[in-house]
C-alpha cells in the first residue's frame, strides 16, 4: 500500500509538471496557427487606439503592428480588443488577449501581483493637468486650493494625492467614476483641473470643448513612468522575442536605419548591423521566427523614431514632443542595447 501511494504521488507530480511545461510558449504557437495577434488596447479618449476612416491608429496599435510584422510578416493581422485598467490583466491571464498595452505602467506591484511579465519599456508616459486658462498663472502655486477632478483609479488618485501633499497645494480632489464625468464637470466649471495621462490630455477628446471653455494643458509633469507590452508569465519565447524586437527598432534609429533606407544596409560590413537585420539565423531559430523578422519589421513599420511619430508624435493626432522618449544619447530615457554576439 505504501509503495502504491509513493508511485501515485510521483505520477501526480509528473502530470502537473508536464501540464505546466505544455503551457510554455502557447501564445506564440497560437499566434502562428491562427495568423492573428490579439492586442488589448486603451480605446478611451482617442489617445492610444482609435479609428480614423475605418483604420486603427495610435501607439497601442503601432506596437501591435510591429509585433505582427515580425512574427507573421503581415502588419495588418491584428485584432484590437478594448480593455481598461481593471480588466486588462484578467483578459491576459484568461488567454483572451495575447498582448496587453493600454498605457499600463510598469511597476513592481503590477508585475508581482499578476501572472504577467514585462519584456521591455517601449516609451515613457506622464501624468499632468488640464484646466481652464489662467493668464496670470506662472506656477502650480497659482492653483493653490483648486478643485481637481480625477478618474478614481488607484494609480491616478494615489499619484495625485501624493503630489498634492508633497507640494502643500491643498487641492480639493474629486474622485469620479470615469474620465467622461470628469470632463463634464470641467466644462461646467465645477472643477478647475483634470488630472490624467498626458496623451489623453492632448487627444481630440479635449480639443472639441464648448466655445466658452478655454482649456490649456499645464506644463507641470507630475510623474514620468515606463510603459510597454505585458505578456503572460509562461511565455518565455515571446518574452525574449518582444524584448529584442523593441531593442532592434531602437538600435535601428541609433544606426540611422529607417524604413526608407534599410535596403542600403543589406551588404554592410558592420557586424552589429548584420546581427540586427536578421542575418543571424541561429538566434532567429532560438526565438521561433525566420531570420528576416527584424529586417521585415523595420522595413514595414520603421525604426523607433518612425514608430513614435506615427503613434504619439507629429504624424499622430497627439503631436507630442519626444522629450523623455528621445534616445539616451540625445538626452532622453530610451536606452540602446548592443547587438554584438
Amino acid at each position: 500500500m505504501y509503495n502504491l501511494l509513493i508511485r501515485l504521488s510521483f505520477f501526480i507530480l509528473f502530470s502537473v509538471c508536464f501540464c505546466f511545461s505544455a503551457q510554455a510558449g502557447t501564445t506564440l504557437s497560437r499566434i502562428k496557427q491562427t495568423g492573428v495577434i490579439r492586442c488589448g488596447a486603451r480605446t478611451t479618449a482617442d489617445a492610444y487606439a482609435y479609428r480614423t476612416e475605418n483604420e486603427w491608429q495610435g501607439i497601442d496599435v503601432e506596437i501591435c503592428r510591429l509585433i505582427a510584422s515580425a512574427i507573421l510578416g503581415r502588419s495588418q493581422s491584428i485584432q484590437i480588443i478594448p480593455v481598461n485598467q481593471e480588466n486588462g490583466f484578467q483578459l491576459l491571464e484568461n488567454g483572451q488577449i495575447d498582448i496587453l498595452n493600454a498605457a499600463t505602467p510598469w511597476t513592481m506591484d503590477k508585475e508581482l501581483s499578476s501572472n504577467a511579465s514585462f519584456p521591455s519599456v517601449f516609451y515613457y508616459s506622464a501624468l499632468a493637468f488640464i484646466g481652464h486658462y489662467k493668464p496670470e498663472a506662472t506656477s502650480m502655486k497659482d492653483y493653490q486650493g483648486a478643485k481637481v477632478c480625477v478618474e478614481g483609479t488607484p494609480f491616478l488618485t494615489q499619484e495625485l494625492e501624493a503630489y498634492n501633499k508633497r507640494h502643500g497645494l491643498e487641492m480639493r480632489i474629486m474622485k469620479l467614476p470615469s474620465l467622461s464625468r470628469a470632463k463634464e464637470l470641467l466644462y461646467l466649471k465645477r472643477c478647475d483641473l483634470i488630472f490624467a495621462r498626458l496623451e489623453t490630455l492632448h487627444s481630440e477628446y479635449f480639443k472639441k470643448s464648448p466655445p466658452d471653455v478655454d482649456l490649456v494643458v499645464l506644463p507641470e509633469i507630475v510623474r514620468t513612468y515606463p510603459v510597454g507590452p505585458y505578456i503572460r508569465d509562461d511565455d518565455k519565447e515571446l518574452f525574449k522575442l518582444l524584448r529584442w524586437l523593441i531593442y532592434a527598432v531602437i538600435k535601428a534609429e541609433e544606426k540611422g536605419i529607417s524604413s526608407q533606407n534599410i535596403e542600403d544596409f543589406q551588404n554592410t560590413e558592420d557586424p552589429e548591423i548584420q546581427n540586427l537585420l536578421g542575418q543571424d539565423k541561429q538566434s532567429a531559430d532560438k526565438l521561433g521566427v525566420d531570420n528576416g523578422w527584424i529586417y521585415r519589421a523595420i522595413a514595414e513599420q520603421g525604426n523607433y523614431g518612425e514608430i513614435y511619430q506615427k503613434g504619439l508624435g507629429n504624424k499622430s493626432v497627439l503631436k507630442l514632443n519626444r522629450t523623455a522618449n528621445k534616445l539616451a544619447k540625445d538626452g532622453g530615457l530610451i536606452q540602446v542595447q548592443d547587438f554584438q554576439k
